[in-house]
């Protein structure tokens, strides 16, 4: 089976974001990598990442470059060749 890469865009939403990750962490998905793009947040985003979550691909943008061209960042440095589906977390869903 390939390998799942996980990509999420992050601007300001630690806590958020934080919540995912714990739920991609716990769910039934084997064989991923997680990719965080953040869109140059000034409430720790990518400090946390750094320092709680070494495993995770982040790249830490200088300014907000939107969206599309965060998920294009991190589907460059994605293992997987082809990027399929494209996920949008809200705060009241959770990855089982």
């Amino acid at each position: 089976m390939n390998k799942i890469s996980i990509i999420i865009v992050s601007y300001n939403v630690r806590t958020y974001l934080s919540n995912s990750i714990d739920s991609i962490l716990k769910s039934s998905i084997e064989n991923f990598e997680l990719i965080i793009v953040d869109n140059n947040s000034f409430d720790g985003t990518a400090e946390y990442i750094s320092n709680n979550h070494p495993s995770i691909k982040l790249i830490a943008n200088n300014s907000n470059v939107g969206f599309g061209k965060a998920v294009n960042q991190g589907a460059k440095i994605a293992n997987n060749a082809i990027l399929t589906n494209i996920l949008m977390i809200t705060k009241s869903q959770q990855i089982n």
